[in-house]
Parts: C-alpha cells; structure tokens; sequence
C-alpha cells in the first residue's frame, strides 16, 4: 500500500522487501526439500555435481568387500563417507569402529588394533581383545593412515595379507573377517617416494581409492550444509524460530574459502546460532574473517555489476507493481544466464533457488527454455 504522492525511495524499498521475502521462501523451501530427499547419505550433505559423484561411489563400493582408501583434506567428512559405505553395505548390522592412528602413542598402537594377553606388559591387567577381533564381520575405519609407524605398517600389511591377528604377547593367530577402511588427509603416493609409508601397504589398502573434494570446490553444496546445521543448532539451543540465513550473509558464506571445510562451516554457523535472537542468522553474526567490512552484491564475484532496481521517474496511477518485479526478475536471470555462459543449473545456483524453480521462472516470464 502506497501513501499519495508516491515516493521512489518507498518503491524501492518495497520492491527490494517483496524479491528478498520471495527468494527466502524459494530458498528455504529448495533446501528443506534437498535436505529430506536424495541429496544425502547418512551423514553426507551435498547436491553438487562432485558430490553426486561421491555418492554414487559409496553406492558402488559398498556393494563390494574391497579395502577402500579415502583422501581428502581435514573437515571434509571422510568418515561420514567410510560410515556410510558401512551402512549400506552386507555388513550393516555388524559393528563399525574408528581408530585414529594419529591419536594412539606408538607404543599402544599394536594392542588397540591387535589386542594383548594379561601380564604382557605393565598395566595389561586382563587380556584385550583389539579393534580387529572386535571388529569381526564388520568395518574397521583407521582414520589418519598416513601417520601410522612404519614398524607397525609392516604389521598391519600381514593381518590385511592373511586376515589373521596375533595379540601382543599371544602364541595364536585367529581368523577375522573385517573389512578395512582407511583415510588420510597426507598425499600417500608422495610419501611412499619419500619412504615415509610402505609401498606394498598403499597398494593393498588402495583397492578403491576416493577423493572428496574441498568445500570450495562445491560452492553449491554450501547453502544445504549452512542450512542443516542452522537447523541441528536452533533444535540444539532451543531457538527454533531462527529458521532462514539472510541472502547477504549467505553471499558471504558462498565467498569464503573454508580452509577447514565443513567443519569450519559447522563452527561458523553454531556460532551464529548463539549469537542471533531473531528469525534469521544475519551478517553480523557471522565471523569478522568471513564477514568482512561491507555487504556483498549478489553478483560482484563474477565482475559484473549488479542489476539495480527499476526505478521509474514518476509514479502515475495504475502503476503496476507485478508487472515491474517481474521485469526485474527477468533482468536478473538474464544476467545470471550471461555470466554462467547460459549453463541453467550454474545461473540457478547463482541465483539461489532450485532448478525446479529456475525452469519454473523461465516459462513464466516466457524467456527460452530449452534443456541446458
């Protein structure tokens, strides 16, 4: 409702009010449905296009009872996926357990993956029966392979040779059926030319290599993370009423390299969570180093200026608002669609909305929409 005489800046502010509440509606709704939908396993969050990939990986593997090697940098979920490769696998109802080998001195290392008999050594009280045997027709993640000692290796690449253990300070090797995953954010190739892991072991562990890529790499997965941790968060500190990220603070989240990937956008977004009272998590929220000093424009990243607001000269009666957000709206996609080449999924993307939503756009705006 307009006040007479009309006021541009009024327009403007309702016309900039109406495109963000109808891009937050489009966006929350995309989200929620990616969320309950095929666009996770387990754990995993992801819709794009290297995810999908990593997807259909562990659909694959998990069929198999090949050993698997994960790389990936630190914070990209390499045991959400090696989880999830168990869960969907003949072993499922077995037990899945982690071992990280960068967290176990040297010297405990042989009895927490092979187990020890009482009075072998001091403290070792009662006989231990080790991940292995505990493992037993089930997954055996060791996380951070790549620190593993070399004296140990050579252990660990007799047990995956002829699945048998031997426990510290025991006579017997007994049989186990494990099926062993390992992960590691090291280049193992490069320490293997630097004598720093055993060749032999590399192999035997790379049956089935799989890298996960770096956040930054999937720009597109991150407003579907942002938003499922928003809502673990809110559920988590009973504010379940913050239920949106504002489109500036997301832009601000799509522009950040995230080093520490998901784990770093998880931290972010607990944090913001703390600090905001209100319905949506909004720039200041956000952490100084990904924040920065100014509000982003939707589009700058892509070195185009943005595309400003129609603003007529003088308000006549009949005005028609519809009409003009619908012309602005227009601009918009043609300039998402001119920057990403005329790619319709990467100017959805750009845009924030789903695809669904975007071929959606085009037909009622009448612009082209020939599959792209």
């Amino acid at each position: 409702y307009f006040t007479k005489p009309f006021k541009l800046d009024e327009i403007h502010v309702v016309v900039a009010k109406a495109l963000e509440r109808q891009r937050l509606v489009e966006e929350n709704r995309s989200l929620r449905e990616a969320l309950a939908g095929r666009q996770r396993i387990g754990g995993l969050i992801g819709r794009s296009r290297p995810m999908m990939q990593v997807f259909e990986l562990i659909h694959r593997v998990a069929r198999t009872r090949t050993n698997i090697l994960i790389l990936g940098e630190s914070g990209t979920g390499k045991e959400l996926v090696a989880r999830a490769i168990h869960e969907h696998s003949e072993r499922a109802a077995a037990p899945f357990l982690v071992i990280n080998c960068a967290a176990i001195p040297e010297n405990l290392l042989e009895s927490e993956l092979f187990g020890h008999k009482r009075g072998t050594f001091t403290g070792a009280t009662a006989d231990k029966v080790g991940m292995f045997r505990a493992a037993d027709t089930g997954t055996l993640f060791l996380d951070e392979i790549g620190e593993m000692p070399m004296n140990m290796q050579v252990k660990l690449l007799r047990v995956l040779q002829e699945r048998k253990v031997k426990a510290v300070g025991d006579l017997r090797e007994i049989p186990v059926d494990v099926r062993v995953i390992a992960a590691t954010n090291r280049d193992l190739k490069a320490e293997v030319q630097a004598g720093n892991f055993r060749e032999d072991l590399y192999y035997r562990l790379n049956v089935i290599g799989l890298d996960l890529p770096p956040l930054r790499e999937r720009p597109a997965d991150i407003p579907l993370l942002a938003m499922h941790f928003l809502h673990k968060y809110a559920a988590e500190f009973d504010k379940r009423h913050l239920t949106e990220i504002e489109p500036a603070a997301m832009q601000h989240l799509l522009r950040y390299p995230f080093s520490g990937n998901v784990r770093e956008l998880e931290n972010i977004i607990e944090r913001a969570v703390a600090l905001e009272d209100g319905r949506r998590i909004r720039v200041s929220a956000l952490p100084d180093a990904v924040s920065g000093e100014s509000t982003p424009a939707p589009f700058a990243e892509q070195g185009a200026a943005p595309v400003a607001a129609p603003t007529p000269q003088q308000i006549q009666p009949g005005f028609d608002l519809d009409q003009t957000l619908a012309d602005f709206e227009r601009r918009l996609i043609e300039q998402a669609l001119s920057q990403t080449g005329g790619r319709k999924t990467d100017a959805a993307h750009l845009l924030g909305i789903s695809f669904r939503s975007f071929r959606y756009r085009l037909k009622k705006l009448e612009l082209d929409d020939d599959e792209g």
